[in-house]
């Protein structure tokens, strides 16, 4: 029942963005729909009621991105199946797989491998030292969270390099990791630390042409101002 574009916005970047790697949608409530009638991407990718109904799936991707963090409680049934199958879990909450006892264990007894996006050790601080001048670059910003900044930095991104220029979509949220395959979770890091983990980004990819810095948080929101500020 979670399965919609504002509840379930990573489920949907990556059906945008990397479709050819989801195998199903996991929603017992929206069973025998399709992920395009549901999230308006991933076309006749079908929605399915449980891990084992998934097909050759290995691996199970928590697609919901609650402004909490936390798993919601309906899902932990299917979190725990899928782990005593030996599946990969992803997940972008902030509250992390690893550290839940009861997934723990299950991992253990199975090997299942337990992969927490926001987790992270970031502790240096920007020095701005060594930034190339030849290397442009872009940072999306927005008036308010879920308005589109990472679609807005995948879609110039390619732009870019599809017009010659060799540009790199730098992921600094969850989703955006999970599509790119690297990146830092900036709004988990530390708030001393967010510069210097910013930079880091850029320092390690400015050998591109561009490089496109997918923006947090919002720059008038209260609640999520300081991610993007940082």
């Amino acid at each position: 029942g979670y399965t919609n574009p504002s509840r379930a916005k990573t489920a949907a970047g990556m059906l945008r963005y990397a479709g050819n790697d989801v195998v199903a949608v996991l929603d017992s409530g929206e069973a025998g729909k399709t992920a395009q009638a549901l999230l308006n991407a991933g076309g006749d990718t079908p929605v399915v009621t449980s891990v084992k109904d998934a097909g050759e799936a290995n691996t199970l991707m928590i697609g919901v991105a609650p402004t909490v963090g936390k798993l919601p409680s309906p899902m932990r049934r299917h979190v725990l199946e899928a782990i005593q199958h030996g599946w990969t879990i992803e997940s972008g909450l902030h509250d992390f797989l690893c550290d839940d006892e009861e997934f723990a264990a299950a991992a253990r007894d199975s090997g299942a491998v337990l992969k927490d996006y926001r987790k992270n050790t970031e502790r240096d601080v920007a020095m701005r030292q060594g930034l190339r001048a030849e290397c442009l670059r872009l940072h999306t910003v927005g008036h308010d969270c879920s308005v589109g900044k990472m679609a807005a930095a995948i879609e110039l991104a390619r732009g870019l390099e599809s017009g010659g220029v060799g540009t790199k979509f730098v992921a600094t949220g969850q989703t955006g990791m999970m599509i790119e395959g690297d990146g830092l979770p900036i709004d988990a890091v530390v708030g001393d630390f967010i510069s210097g983990a910013a930079e880091k980004l850029v320092l390690e990819n400015q050998h591109h042409e561009a490089v496109v810095v997918e923006g947090q948080g919002s720059i008038t929101h209260p609640c999520y101002a300081g991610v993007t500020l940082g």
